[in-house]
């Protein structure tokens, strides 16, 4: 079974709209095609994006405790280990999701921010477009 870690924005551009990859993911994760891996820095990462544009998405705080339920049910926690050296050096704040990808030994990071990202493959570390990753479950 695939195991990835998904970015923040694959997961708002799911709740945007259900006719992209992106929710095509997200509905994959739920019939329990692949494992995320989570942290829980992660999931609260998670919230707070939903959280703060729920009037604009139109959703509810319960539709968005529903959604992170469904992704803790279909995911692997991964706690961070301390004094991670940091690989990417434009945006440190993805710089959990390279840390959990390489420490879970998934070694796929899903996100619509290929080029910030970009630097974790020198870790081994594989970064897909939400299309790209879909194309592997679906092969």
């Amino acid at each position: 079974m695939l195991r990835a870690v998904m970015d923040t924005n694959v997961l708002v551009a799911a709740t945007r709209s259900n006719l992209g990859a992106s929710f095509g993911i997200l509905e994959a994760l739920r019939r329990g095609e692949w494992r995320c891996i989570l942290s829980n820095h992660l999931l609260l990462e998670y919230e707070e994006q939903l959280l703060e544009i729920k009037d604009v998405l139109g959703v509810s705080v319960a539709d968005i405790d529903g959604t992170l339920t469904v992704i803790c049910a279909h995911a692997e926690e991964q706690q961070l280990r301390p004094n991670w050296h940091p690989v990417l050096p434009t945006d440190p704040d993805d710089e959990p999701l390279v840390q959990l990808a390489f420490e879970s030994g998934a070694g796929m990071i899903v996100t619509h921010n290929v080029r910030h990202l970009q630097a974790a493959e020198k870790l081994g570390i594989k970064i897909l477009l939400p299309r790209d990753f879909l194309a592997r479950l679906r092969a």
